[in-house]
Protein backbone atom coordinates (compact mmCIF):
# COMPACT_ATOMS: atom_id res chain seq x y z
CA UNK A 1 0.00 0.00 0.00
CA UNK A 2 1.36 3.53 -0.75
CA UNK A 3 1.18 6.21 1.00
CA UNK A 4 -0.90 8.34 -1.31
CA UNK A 5 -3.58 5.02 -0.61
CA UNK A 6 -3.24 5.15 2.91
CA UNK A 7 -4.12 8.70 2.55
CA UNK A 8 -7.55 7.08 1.56
CA UNK A 9 -8.42 5.92 5.43
CA UNK A 10 -5.25 7.62 7.76
CA UNK A 11 -6.33 11.57 8.54
CA UNK A 12 -3.78 14.33 8.56
CA UNK A 13 -2.64 14.49 11.99
CA UNK A 14 0.40 16.16 11.27
CA UNK A 15 -1.50 19.58 10.06
CA UNK A 16 -4.27 18.89 12.94
CA UNK A 17 -1.59 19.09 15.74
CA UNK A 18 1.01 21.99 13.89
CA UNK A 19 -2.48 24.18 14.09
CA UNK A 20 -3.61 23.27 17.53
CA UNK A 21 0.03 24.20 18.64
CA UNK A 22 -0.99 27.47 17.24
CA UNK A 23 -4.46 27.41 19.45
CA UNK A 24 -1.95 26.63 22.19
CA UNK A 25 0.60 29.60 21.50
CA UNK A 26 -1.97 32.31 20.59
CA UNK A 27 -3.79 31.18 24.34
CA UNK A 28 -0.62 31.89 26.25
CA UNK A 29 0.04 35.30 24.05
CA UNK A 30 -3.28 36.25 24.89
CA UNK A 31 -2.67 36.23 28.50
CA UNK A 32 0.70 37.43 28.43
CA UNK A 33 -1.18 40.42 26.37
CA UNK A 34 -3.56 40.95 28.76
CA UNK A 35 -1.79 40.70 31.97
CA UNK A 36 0.32 43.31 30.92
CA UNK A 37 -2.13 45.69 29.23
CA UNK A 38 -4.09 48.58 30.34
CA UNK A 39 -7.89 48.10 31.27
CA UNK A 40 -9.75 50.10 28.55
CA UNK A 41 -12.13 49.15 25.11
CA UNK A 42 -9.58 48.24 23.23
CA UNK A 43 -8.49 45.21 26.04
CA UNK A 44 -12.16 43.62 25.54
CA UNK A 45 -11.79 43.94 21.54
CA UNK A 46 -8.80 41.92 21.80
CA UNK A 47 -10.15 39.38 23.90
CA UNK A 48 -13.20 39.04 21.62
CA UNK A 49 -11.29 38.96 18.63
CA UNK A 50 -9.33 36.17 19.85
CA UNK A 51 -11.73 33.88 21.37
CA UNK A 52 -13.20 34.28 17.38
CA UNK A 53 -9.94 33.28 15.89
CA UNK A 54 -9.52 30.65 18.60
CA UNK A 55 -13.03 29.01 17.30
CA UNK A 56 -11.71 29.94 13.46
CA UNK A 57 -8.23 28.17 14.38
CA UNK A 58 -10.10 25.05 16.39
CA UNK A 59 -12.23 24.36 12.59
CA UNK A 60 -9.14 24.86 10.66
CA UNK A 61 -7.49 21.83 12.73
CA UNK A 62 -10.69 19.70 12.03
CA UNK A 63 -11.24 20.53 8.97
CA UNK A 64 -7.44 20.01 7.86
CA UNK A 65 -7.26 16.66 9.36
CA UNK A 66 -9.67 15.45 6.85
CA UNK A 67 -7.90 16.43 3.71
CA UNK A 68 -9.48 19.99 3.67
CA UNK A 69 -7.98 22.12 0.51
CA UNK A 70 -10.25 25.14 1.41
CA UNK A 71 -9.33 25.02 5.32
CA UNK A 72 -5.61 24.46 4.18
CA UNK A 73 -5.69 28.20 2.07
CA UNK A 74 -7.70 29.56 5.51
CA UNK A 75 -4.68 28.04 8.19
CA UNK A 76 -2.29 29.92 5.42
CA UNK A 77 -4.22 32.82 5.98
CA UNK A 78 -4.52 32.45 9.98
CA UNK A 79 -0.27 32.36 9.87
CA UNK A 80 0.01 35.39 7.69
CA UNK A 81 -2.82 36.95 9.94
CA UNK A 82 -0.89 35.97 13.45
CA UNK A 83 2.55 37.35 11.60
CA UNK A 84 0.90 41.09 10.85
CA UNK A 85 0.25 40.87 14.57
CA UNK A 86 3.73 41.22 15.55
CA UNK A 87 3.18 44.94 14.15
CA UNK A 88 -0.05 45.48 16.56
CA UNK A 89 1.55 44.83 19.99
CA UNK A 90 1.59 48.26 22.17
CA UNK A 91 4.23 49.76 23.42
CA UNK A 92 2.82 49.92 27.10
CA UNK A 93 4.23 46.16 26.83
CA UNK A 94 8.20 46.17 27.34
CA UNK A 95 10.86 43.37 27.76
CA UNK A 96 10.63 40.72 28.58
CA UNK A 97 7.14 40.21 27.82
CA UNK A 98 7.58 41.76 24.46
CA UNK A 99 10.08 39.45 23.42
CA UNK A 100 7.89 36.32 24.88
CA UNK A 101 5.29 37.72 22.64
CA UNK A 102 7.25 38.03 19.41
CA UNK A 103 8.43 34.62 19.99
CA UNK A 104 5.20 32.86 20.30
CA UNK A 105 3.59 34.87 17.50
CA UNK A 106 6.87 33.99 15.27
CA UNK A 107 6.21 30.30 15.82
CA UNK A 108 2.69 30.18 15.90
CA UNK A 109 2.37 31.56 12.17
CA UNK A 110 5.25 29.15 10.86
CA UNK A 111 3.75 26.20 12.57
CA UNK A 112 -0.03 27.12 11.15
CA UNK A 113 1.52 28.00 7.96
CA UNK A 114 3.92 24.96 7.72
CA UNK A 115 0.72 22.61 8.54
CA UNK A 116 -1.50 24.01 6.29
CA UNK A 117 1.59 23.80 3.52
CA UNK A 118 1.19 19.79 4.16
CA UNK A 119 -2.24 19.91 4.00
CA UNK A 120 -2.50 21.58 0.61
CA UNK A 121 0.62 18.75 -0.63
CA UNK A 122 -1.36 15.81 0.91
CA UNK A 123 -4.72 16.98 -0.35
CA UNK A 124 -3.43 17.46 -3.81
CA UNK A 125 -1.72 14.07 -4.16
CA UNK A 126 -5.31 12.42 -2.16
CA UNK A 127 -7.19 14.04 -4.75
CA UNK A 128 -4.88 12.91 -7.91
CA UNK A 129 -4.89 9.56 -6.22
CA UNK A 130 -8.93 9.36 -5.81
CA UNK A 131 -9.19 10.94 -9.96
CA UNK A 132 -6.55 8.46 -11.21
CA UNK A 133 -8.35 5.46 -9.90
CA UNK A 134 -11.75 6.73 -10.24
CA UNK A 135 -12.54 5.94 -6.63
CA UNK A 136 -15.80 5.85 -5.32
CA UNK A 137 -16.27 9.39 -3.12
CA UNK A 138 -19.00 8.07 -1.18
CA UNK A 139 -17.39 5.02 0.03
CA UNK A 140 -14.73 7.91 1.97
CA UNK A 141 -17.39 9.39 3.64
CA UNK A 142 -17.48 9.49 7.55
Amino acid sequence: MNSNEKRLYVENTLSQQLILFWLAGNTLFTILYVNNMDVTSRLGLFVMVNIGLSLFAFLVAVRQKVYMLQWAYLGIGLAFFQFARLFWIPEEIVNPIRLYAQVLLVSTSVAALVGSIICVQRSRERQAYIDENNIDRAILQK
